[in-house]
């Protein structure tokens, strides 16, 4: 693994900053005012019938992740179990993640999947789920989290390259499995991928809102495409 050196020589703190982690031996890639940075969100859960694809992580989510899997280190030091660990413990957390729960549970995949709650998809153990991002790795444009425009990844050469060279590969893993766009950004960029042949026949839940709670139209937008997501789930066939 490229970076687990200099992620073990990191001291275990309470909170990092800007300061800590964005810097030149994390650097992924950089084109004008944008930067992608390394943070420890590599495992794949192969074993997933749900896919969750957001834009990319933000800072929040990159402090997180490496406090996370630089704990696990220091505790059991199997860097593969620590990546688990930030999957489970790092995927769209705080409200994202009930706003999301509840748009799933309200589109009733809890009982596609034959469990009680899409909440049970965040733990551990469950291998239902596996998250990811279109650009894997935290962008900064300009120092601050990309938010999927200006400039939109289609037309961005940097931010298409990070999609062909690991997202793509990524998501041609799986084959028939439901994944879940959060927003209209991540959606676009899946319907060309899809159009070039290289979504590996998974289907798109196409219309789903983005779960942040920044989102002022995101009820209306579930409520406008809710009867045809629910018609997609009822089409997909769940495959482990």
């Amino acid at each position: 693994m490229k970076f687990e050196k200099e992620i073990r020589n990191e001291i275990l703190k309470v909170s990092y900053t800007k300061e800590d982690l964005i810097k030149e031996k994390y650097l992924v890639s950089k084109e004008g005012k944008i930067e992608i940075y390394y943070a420890p969100f590599d495992y794949i859960n192969l074993n997933a019938s749900i896919i969750i694809v957001g834009i990319t992580p933000g800072w929040s989510q990159m402090e997180k992740s490496f406090k996370t899997v630089i704990k696990e280190l220091k505790e059991n030091n199997d860097f593969s179990l620590a990546l688990k660990k930030v999957k489970s413990e790092c995927s769209f957390a705080g409200s994202m993640r009930n706003n999301l729960i509840k748009m799933l549970d309200d589109l009733e995949l809890d009982k596609k999947l034959n469990i009680k709650s899409t909440s049970e998809l965040f733990e551990i153990e469950n291998s239902f789920l596996h998250s990811t991002s279109i650009i894997k790795y935290p962008v900064f444009n300009n120092g601050k989290n990309y938010t999927g425009s200006a400039p939109s990844p289609l037309k961005s050469e940097i931010l298409w390259k990070q999609i062909e060279k690991l997202f793509i590969p990524e998501i041609s893993e799986f084959k028939g499995k439901l994944i879940i766009p959060l927003g209209k950004s991540v959606s676009e960029i899946l319907l060309k991928i899809q159009s070039e042949n290289k979504l590996n026949g998974n289907f798109i839940l196409n219309g789903f809102p983005h779960p942040s709670g920044a989102n002022g139209h995101r009820a209306k937008q579930f409520e406008t495409n809710k009867e045809s997501m629910k018609e997609t789930i009822k089409e997909w066939k769940v495959k482990n």
